[in-house]
Formats: C-alpha cells, structure tokens, sequence
C-alpha cells in the first residue's frame, strides 16, 4: 500500500506521525513532514473542485477505506482533528457534519 494521505489508517494522532498503514513499517519511515507534502498534493489535486464534487469524492474514499477495514470512527476524529486547525470555522461545521453521517 502506498503513502497515501487519503489512507486514513495510517494516520496516529497521538504520536504525531503518520505511516501508510503497513505493519512491516515503523512510524519513523514516513514522517509529518511526508504527510505533509501527501496534504499539499491533494490539495492541488483538488483544488478546482466544486464543494460538490469535493463531497461526491469524499464518500468515495470513505466507501472505498470502509471495504478495505481501513476507516473507524475514531480514525475520521484524528482526520478531523488534524485538518481543523487550517479550516475556517464554517468549513469545521461542514467537515464535522460529513463526518458525524458516516460513523
């Protein structure tokens, strides 16, 4: 499985790090800073999609994670969690919305 910020099971609020999910890999292989340049470029992936289309794929990933076992209710908080400080409040409301539909 590849470092993908869209694998939400790699992702370890506590510690601050992040890895790809894979157990034969320490959370030391792939840092903040690798999860933070996989952030920018879905960022820039993203970036000319209309709120609509943003949800539509939203529920993709969110499908897509929950049939692979890679998605549990307190893994979309630590999402959340991460991603809030750079959201404007209406956009936490939004955010937070989503994620309290598909728990």
């Amino acid at each position: 499985m590849s470092k993908n910020v869209r694998n939400f099971k790699g992702y370890n609020n506590k510690s601050g790090s992040v890895n790809n999910g894979n157990k034969n890999q320490g959370s030391s292989n792939y840092t903040r800073a690798d999860a933070e340049q996989d952030v920018q470029s879905q960022f820039n992936k993203y970036s000319g999609y209309s709120e609509n289309q943003l949800i539509d794929e939203f529920y993709k990933e969110v499908y897509k994670q929950k049939q692979m076992g890679n998605l549990s209710p307190e893994m979309l908080e630590n999402f959340y969690n991460m991603m809030s400080p750079n959201m404007s409040p209406a956009q936490k409301k939004k955010m937070k919305a989503l994620i309290d539909s598909i728990k």
